[in-house]
């Protein structure tokens, strides 16, 4: 749990946590939802040819039901859009020895939210916990350990979208969050 911790604390002060869990409105609207990413200046992406899942890192659930949908595995959604974008750029999924591993943090609980503020202070101060969710993806060098690459979206999470919309604003995230992977 402090390897997550202490993930989470290099992504929200690393990135200035801004990302999407998109669950929210109806006829897609994305104009709340927001994206960053950081990258390590000494990094060579293109020499990343293989990534593997983090399984170390996930969801954090919204016990209280009000913002994320029961009929939408969210984790999977995220990771199958992902993989996506990862295979279009000629990235290739792999069981051992790969050059990334991959990590999402999806947050979308107020309770969770508030606990993570207190134990990280001021970098987690610009989390709005009364209605945002936030979606981090880390690439993170096999070899090294160390983050090559973070990206975090922000939005809107309340209401009561359709599995479509929730979808929709999910792979929008996804999507504006590669655009600024350099390639």
């Amino acid at each position: 749990m402090n390897i997550v911790f202490y993930r989470l604390s290099s992504m929200l002060s690393v990135a200035a946590l801004s990302a999407v869990l998109c669950l929210s409105c109806a006829s897609t609207p994305t104009s709340d939802i927001h994206v960053h990413s950081a990258i390590d200046a000494k990094a060579n992406l293109a020499a990343y040819k293989s990534y593997a899942w983090d399984m170390n890192a996930g969801v954090l659930q919204d016990s209280t039901g009000a913002w994320t949908r029961k009929d939408v595995d969210t984790q999977s959604e995220v990771q199958f859009l992902i993989d996506k974008k990862l295979r279009e750029r000629g990235m290739t999924q792999v069981q051992a020895s790969p050059d990334l591993l991959i990590s999402t943090l999806i947050l979308a609980d107020v309770k969770q939210l508030e606990e993570i503020k207190s134990k990280h202070g001021d970098v987690a101060s610009t989390m709005d916990p009364v209605g945002q969710g936030a979606l981090l993806v880390e690439l993170v060098d096999s070899q090294t350990g160390k983050t090559v690459w973070l990206g975090a979206a922000e939005g809107e999470v309340r209401g009561s979208n359709s599995v479509e919309v929730a979808k929709q604003r999910l792979a929008y995230a996804v999507d504006k969050l590669f655009d600024k992977l350099p390639k």
